[in-house]
């Protein structure tokens, strides 16, 4: 009997995976900005309620409903929209801004963290620094919120950030992506533990680094290749040629696969597949040159750019 309901359990558990595992069928294609500028790095607020994302070139940050609606322009800042994240409660995100100081022939590049709220009010998270990649948010277990980055030297907040409510709080600290981030200097890709110390963990050209749903694997682009690997730098799978990779589930990555001649992009597609490398599908097919994908926190929607007219879509996905 024991046996049986082993075999049983196994079944239910494959059962239960598989149903988890998408199709990748996108349907319901909507442009949700329009106007004329070009947009990139859409971003989901952990509620699913809003999207964030910036012009081209990272400067400037917006957020809208997840429909379009409600456009608002929260910074006009410099560099802001590289690797800015959403605190877990979907008030704030964080920056790493970009400054020039200094007079003509002498100027100096300097960044800080801040914290900007959906209103637009800024707070100053770390002291200035020449070179600095962006933070990464971490609460404690009261909802604290705090920032760990190996560049960015915190300061003693003056204004009070937000406090996540209290049965928020207990669920985000029991997330990975609480304790762990990671940071990327062009050469090499580095894991971020709680306090901000980073631990090199892929040798090389590596970027776009994605946390899984599970905390356990990292999906980033070494050079021209979508890569997945444990966070602990064991296991690298080379997925083959693709940008931009962001987790469906535990199991599958879509990512985007562009060509280009030399000058600007001629097309793009986005792809599905499976973290081990056997299973790789082309999900879009159109003349957008869809790129840089981002699914929903619930898993049912995604959210993409179109470099054709510089413009963000939804589309429902399954």
């Amino acid at each position: 009997m024991k046996k049986i309901l082993l075999i049983a359990a196994v079944l239910l558990t494959q059962t239960v995976s598989a149903q988890d595992l998408k199709n990748g069928n996108i349907s319901n294609v909507t442009r949700i900005t329009q106007d004329g500028v070009m947009y990139e790095n859409p971003q989901w607020s952990p509620d699913g309620q809003k999207i964030a994302f910036t012009e081209l070139g990272y400067n400037n940050l917006y957020v809208m409903n997840h429909n379009g609606s409600a456009k608002t322009q929260i910074s006009a800042d410099l560099g802001v929209g590289y690797m800015y994240q959403w605190s877990a409660d979907s008030k704030e995100i964080l920056v790493r801004d970009t400054r020039w100081i200094g007079t003509e022939g002498q100027l100096l590049r300097y960044h800080a963290a801040w914290a900007i709220d959906m209103k637009g009010k800024k707070t100053r998270l770390s002291e200035d620094a020449e070179y600095m990649q962006p933070a990464a948010w971490r609460y404690d277990a009261l909802g604290t919120k705090s920032i760990a980055s190996p560049d960015a030297k915190p300061i003693v907040l003056k204004q009070q950030l937000s406090t996540l409510p209290k049965a928020l709080a207990a669920k985000v600290t029991a997330l990975p992506s609480s304790k762990v981030s990671f940071y990327c200097d062009s050469e090499n890709l580095y894991l971020v533990d709680i306090n901000g110390n980073k631990k090199l963990i892929n040798a090389g050209a590596s970027f776009c680094p994605a946390l899984s749903p599970d905390g356990k694997k990292v999906a980033f682009n070494q050079m021209d290749d979508v890569c997945v690997m444990n966070i602990d730098g064991t296991g690298k799978v080379v997925i083959g040629r693709g940008f931009n990779p962001c987790w469906a589930n535990n199991s599958q990555i879509v990512f985007e696969r562009t060509t280009d001649d030399g000058h600007t992009y001629t097309s793009g597609e986005l792809y599905l597949a499976t973290i081990d490398g056997a299973s790789l599908k082309q999900i879009t097919s159109s003349n957008l040159i869809e790129m840089q994908p981002q699914i929903s926190p619930d898993g049912n929607k995604i959210v993409f750019t179109s470099f054709s007219d510089g413009q963000i879509y939804v589309a429902d996905f399954n």
